[in-house]
């Protein structure tokens, strides 16, 4: 599927195919061939023998991409326009996006969700935030209980998609 993914001024025509366990990637035309392993938020891609080591976090469109001590925002558009739910960019983990304390978790393991159910309550700095499920699926595992402490990026819900 190709997407046009904004990093900063500079927009990418991007194409990505998971083989097996690599990605086939074309970035503006050029190809390229890459291993890439997650856990939670954490990602490593292997290109050319090198590992990258990433912090990835998703908030609504855009998604946060720690490199080192650099951070890039990165929003998925379509036609111009953002579209991450469009373009299909979905990640079946649903992490903090802040430290906070879960105040409400009102999904259980199975239950179907549809785009914007609210799958839990976080409390930071007083103020409250609702996280959302961002496409139609299942509950595979609520990896978090009301009181509890997170931080960034720390796994909340596994969702299945549709």
């Amino acid at each position: 599927m190709k997407h046009l993914v904004s990093i900063g001024p500079d927009q990418l025509e991007v194409e990505i195919r998971n083989v097996g366990g690599e990605v086939d990637a074309r970035i503006d035309g050029t190809a390229l061939r890459a291993g890439i392993a997650r856990a939670g938020s954490a990602w490593t891609l292997t290109v050319n023998d090198q590992p990258l080591h990433l912090r990835v976090v998703r908030a609504g469109d855009d998604v946060w991409v720690a490199i080192g001590s650099e951070i890039y925002r990165c929003t998925v558009c379509e036609d111009g326009a953002a579209a991450g739910a469009a373009a299909g960019l979905h990640s079946p983990e649903v992490t903090a996006p802040m430290p906070g304390k879960v105040i409400e978790v009102a999904v259980e393991t199975g239950q179907r969700v549809a785009p914007g159910d609210t799958l839990l309550v976080l409390e930071a700095m007083k103020m409250e935030t609702v996280v959302t499920a961002e496409a139609a699926g299942s509950v595979v595992r609520v990896a978090t209980s009301a009181g509890a402490m997170v931080e960034p990026g720390q796994t909340l819900v596994e969702l299945a998609f549709d």
